[in-house]
């Protein structure tokens, strides 16, 4: 349970998302083909929501289960809500709803990079997690459309083609889909074997490495076009994921929880979104400035979980519960 907590921080999923965000920053030709960026993002899914298939089978959603998936449902209410509050005089309604739906959603890759760490390090979790993931995604986006149109802010929000959006996108699809085929072949008495080899730890591992090292190009991008960003937003997107993580810490010990689910638990509520929540925005709040949500969430909230939150967070749980 007492890992290093520099072994943890140089891994080279880090390493290479460092790389990635140098590269980017000294000018580098370096890029990824979108055809081959799509590939790998339908396998993190595939391999993350078959897996989650198979432990879901194995540990079903009761007890901790419930226990995780209602303060999820609990957060991505007072994320969106608070936010709110803080920010719409300053910002205006249509951005501040924009800003709590990125940080009261999560960030899919970030989560798939902590169980990750998690298996290189032989920390069990369960399938119920990856539950959690797909159930937090959406209802702090739609519940910050619904303050906007409240409030007059960001006009119509057409919030029958925002969850027709939600629940067709490809990825959303890919990860529900493969969780329900692992569930049902560890059902019928064929516990992953067709998929062993293609899911396995080794090539999850470097397929994880690979997106990373884009992510890393994209922030890079981010960063260089950051000067002049409201400081008061920066404070914001350095804040919040580390309130939302202290929440969650003080749920996961309150409730007794397992060491891998109360570390994913956390990371899934110190992330913010920045794939779900802008396109879904886009949709139901045009009025909001991507610029705004969008940096704030990939080029702040995502590299500071990916590079000292997971192995902080790892930390704060190996040695405090």
């Amino acid at each position: 349970m007492d890992h290093d907590i520099l072994a943890t921080l140089f891994n080279p999923g880090i390493l290479f998302f460092l790389l990635g965000v140098i590269a980017k920053l000294v000018r580098s030709n370096l890029e990824i083909p979108d055809p081959v960026l799509k590939f790998v993002s339908l396998y993190l899914m595939l391999s993350i929501g078959f897996k989650g298939g198979v432990s879901l089978y194995h540990a079903p959603l009761f007890g901790d289960g419930i226990a995780i998936i209602g303060f999820i449902l609990g957060m991505s209410a007072l994320v969106p809500l608070a936010t709110f509050a803080l920010l719409r005089h300053r910002f205006g309604a249509a951005d501040a709803a924009a800003i709590g739906a990125t940080f009261g959603s999560n960030s899919t890759l970030t989560y798939i990079t902590a169980v990750g760490f998690l298996t290189s390090i032989g920390v069990a979790f369960g399938g119920y997690m990856t539950v959690a993931l797909v159930i937090m995604e959406t209802p702090a986006i739609i519940l910050a459309i619904l303050l906007a149109r409240a409030s007059g802010g960001g006009g119509p929000a057409r919030l029958r083609g925002v969850l027709r959006t939600a629940i067709t996108d490809g990825t959303v699809i890919v990860l529900i889909g493969s969780l329900v085929i692992g569930y049902l072949l560890v059902a019928l008495g064929e516990e992953a074997s067709p998929l062993a080899a293609f899911i396995s730890g080794d090539m999850f591992t470097g397929m994880l490495i690979f997106f990373l090292m884009y992510m890393g190009l994209q922030v890079g991008g981010q960063l260089r076009g950051m000067r002049g960003f409201p400081p008061l937003l920066i404070l914001y997107a350095v804040l919040t994921p580390l309130v939302n993580a202290a929440l969650a810490f003080g749920f996961a010990r309150l409730m007794g929880l397992q060491p891998g689910d109360a570390y994913l638990l956390i990371i899934l509520c110190a992330s913010a979104s920045y794939i779900v929540a802008p396109v879904l925005l886009r949709e139901g709040l045009p009025e909001a400035n991507p610029v705004r949500y969008l940096t704030m969430s990939m080029a702040i909230a995502f590299p500071l979980n990916i590079v000292l939150g997971i192995p902080a967070y790892w930390w704060l749980v190996a040695h405090w519960l």
